[in-house]
């Protein structure tokens, strides 16, 4: 084994569902030669180049763009400018959506979509109609699993509410609803820059909207949405999609060879569109000892009892898909913990 591998596995982090693999190098090198410019401001307003460059790699005008400081401010103007009336969460889900309503004082609902390790969006026409604000994570996290088309458009069409698709994870699911926002003027997604492309650290992430939405969005957050050197990386990261593809293809493998060893051993585990995978063990006990063992081993995860996800039982890990090596091994451990401790199944 390689001594890189071998660094890999003493200590492997797989709780961020950050891109594990590294940047290219001609990408870093044209970063690097921006540093002498840092004292420069942002271009401010807009951000008409980046915005431009995000119309073209989604497929709209630009004017439907607003670059953002990560996500997380997309969900917070987002919460701020729709969510006065109520706001529908599906859980369980990423945590910010609900963390924003609470830290603004607004009214929320949350939906249990989870039953019998299946998860369905379980919004009822009733509470459509009562909505100014309904989130939907696609694919979701944190059980990766990916929302029908036709169930979103579903409700989009029961709803005079904002409705935000999170598509932060779209790399590796490969759908889109980009294509309904001139059809429901209700739809803004929100996009990242964080998971699928490695730049996390930056904080980038944009919304997708008419611009009428997105000046309301815009209202609410900072002139400075996003810093000098991320919004030139979201620019030039852009011309390196060929080689982010091959690493997308090479985690979805990754992800469906974690899968089947997770069952092979007797493990519970969800299908996944992303690169991260929900397993169940059953019980909290249970659980516990696995992370604990698994963090006496240098793996780290993310616990059901964290701050990530909102309403997910505390019997579930998520993995964040790593190197094929990584995971082999993870699997070898879990395999060597479940015939020493009889895990109840």
């Amino acid at each position: 084994m390689s001594e890189e591998k071998d660094n890999r596995k003493k200590s492997i982090h797989l709780e961020h569902s950050s891109l594990k693999y590294p940047l290219p190098e001609l990408f870093l090198q044209e970063l690097r030669a921006e540093l002498s410019f840092i004292n420069d401001y942002p271009s401010g307003g807009y951000y008409r180049v980046l915005a431009t460059k995000l119309a073209e790699y989604v497929g709209t005008p630009d004017n439907c763009i607003l670059p953002a400081n990560g996500s997380d401010e997309v969900i917070e103007s987002v919460t701020r400018a729709f969510g006065r009336r109520l706001i529908l969460i599906p859980i369980p889900t990423f945590s910010q959506y609900e963390v924003s309503a609470d830290r603004n004082g607004l009214p929320k609902k949350l939906i249990p979509c989870l039953q019998n390790n299946q998860y369905r969006l379980n919004y009822q026409v009733e509470d459509l109609k009562r909505a100014s604000l309904v989130w939907v994570c696609n694919p979701n996290n944190p059980t990766g699993t990916s929302i029908p088309r036709e169930e979103i458009i579903r409700i989009l069409s029961n709803t005079s509410a904002i409705v935000v698709v999170d598509e932060c994870n779209y790399e590796y699911l490969g759908e889109s609803v980009v294509d309904l926002i001139e059809q429901y003027p209700n739809l803004v997604i929100s996009r990242s820059f964080s998971k699928n492309f490695g730049l996390a650290g930056l904080r980038l992430g944009f919304a997708i909207s008419l611009p009428q939405n997105i000046s309301k969005i815009a209202h609410y957050g900072q002139h400075f949405r996003v810093n000098k050197m991320a919004e030139v990386a979201g620019i030039k990261v852009l011309k390196y999609r060929d080689y982010f593809q091959k690493i997308w293809q090479e985690i979805a493998q990754t992800r469906d060879f974690f899968i089947t060893g997770l069952r092979e051993i007797g493990i519970k585990v969800f299908p996944s569109q992303t690169n991260f995978v929900l397993a169940d063990f059953i019980t909290e006990e249970q659980t516990r000892k696995v992370w604990q063992y698994l963090r006496k081993e240098k793996v780290y995860t993310f616990a059901a009892w964290g701050e990530e996800f909102s309403g997910l039982d505390r019997h579930y890990l998520r993995f964040t898909i790593g190197y094929r090596s990584d995971m082999a091994y993870v699997l070898e451990l879990l395999e060597r913990f479940t015939k020493k401790c009889f895990l109840v199944s």
